[in-house]
């Protein structure tokens, strides 16, 4: 049996999609390949390094997730950081078939969200859906030493906390709603995305 060798670089994320994994470089691209042991060179599914910052250690492409009904509708989600100004971008992308093999095309982006950042550091940046359908976003404090800027504790802020969104139907106005079920809809004094609040650096959930 031959192996095929080859070399990826500051890996953020690995996921398997049918016969194929797909493995997020944190420079901005994703590449993929067959799980079989033999497989072939790995060819670029997405590539968005002139959008993505990786200036930070801890900024760059960091999250990735196919929608629940990818086969039907070829959606996927990433989650990235942007220079001028500082931001984290969720946005959506929507993949074509080409001679048989699923790729994405960059022009597709639709943003979904942009977060402000105060520093590179503490971005979270796990994408997951969960059972009920709902996409779940981690995000960091927003970085420095000690939290500077109190957003841990502070729900009127996206940052510090897992938010939870309804990306199903977009419409004109806004690319996702916030589902009514979440625990702070209504309140004056946070934002009706937070499901969860009070954390340093989520790099990663489970649901």
């Amino acid at each position: 049996m031959v192996f095929t060798q080859f070399r990826l670089g500051r890996l953020t994320n690995l996921v398997q999609s049918g016969e194929r994994i797909f493995v997020t470089e944190q420079t901005g691209r994703i590449v993929s390949f067959p799980r079989n042991p033999d497989a072939s060179a790995p060819t670029s599914f997405l590539d968005i390094r002139d959008r993505v910052s990786d200036s930070g250690n801890e900024e760059g492409l960091l999250g990735f997730v196919f929608d629940p009904e990818f086969d039907s509708n070829g959606h996927f989600f990433v989650y990235y950081s942007a220079a001028s100004p500082r931001r984290s971008v969720i946005s959506r992308f929507t993949a074509t078939d080409s001679s048989g093999q699923s790729v994405a095309d960059p022009d597709s982006e639709l943003v979904v969200l942009q977060v402000p950042q105060p520093f590179s550091n503490h971005n979270g940046g796990q994408l997951a859906f969960g059972p009920d359908g709902m996409l779940y976003i981690s995000l960091g404090d927003g970085g420095s030493g000690g939290d500077p800027n109190g957003n841990g504790q502070n729900k009127s802020t996206l940052l510090g906390s897992i938010l939870r969104i309804d990306v199903s139907s977009p419409s004109a106005e806004k690319a996702y709603a916030v589902p009514a079920d979440n625990p702070f809809v209504g309140s004056s004094s946070a934002k009706g995305e937070v499901w969860a609040y009070g954390l340093r650096n989520p790099l990663a959930f489970l649901l």
